[in-house]
């Protein structure tokens, strides 16, 4: 074979995403940048509750359309602390903003619900927005979680900008 045929069939690999549909295509790469990205994922879904974390996207499979993302904090109770990987569907994904870009950032008005990494976890909680970060003239928000109960009343947390996501659409805690 010679340098021709390889690179012909080289270009023949690299063409099969461009015969897609360009958001298709957009959709394919956006989800290919994530690769050694934190993400929040519902790794769980039962009939009462989502459960989310954040997690650490390894892979994802063009062909499936799933992500490998692999839960680097597993919690205590589960086999003795060993870091789990889970394959999930695009759906089950959520990209956090980023860190270093925050003028490129969603910003959630007061009394919206989001979703949010609880203080001092990997685990994201639905919350309820109390104050923005442009009107803290700060990096974070002010959030209050649901069943955050503390001697009756809801603490005021404040998270980072870029660990709060939208809410999913029938998300259930």
């Amino acid at each position: 074979m010679d340098g021709s045929d390889q690179k012909r069939r080289r270009m023949k690999s690299d063409s099969d995403i461009s015969r897609l549909s360009p958001s298709m295509r957009s959709h394919i790469e956006a989800c290919l940048s994530l690769k050694d990205e934190q993400v929040a994922a519902r790794v769980t879904s039962d009939a009462e509750k989502d459960e989310w974390f954040v997690v650490k996207v390894i892979n994802f499979d063009e062909k499936t359309k799933e992500f490998e993302v692999l839960d680097e904090e597993p919690g205590d109770d589960e086999e003795g602390g060993v870091q789990k990987k889970y394959k999930l569907p695009a759906s089950c994904i959520i990209p956090f903003p980023k860190r270093h870009d925050p003028s490129g950032t969603q910003e959630f008005p007061a009394g919206r619900n989001v979703l949010a990494v609880y203080p001092g976890t990997t685990a994201l909680y639905k919350a309820t927005v109390i104050s923005t970060p442009r009107k803290r003239k700060s990096d974070e928000y002010l959030l209050e979680f649901d069943d955050d109960e503390e001697d009756g009343a809801l603490p005021q947390r404040t998270v980072p900008f870029h660990k709060v996501v939208p809410l999913p659409d029938g998300h259930r805690q």
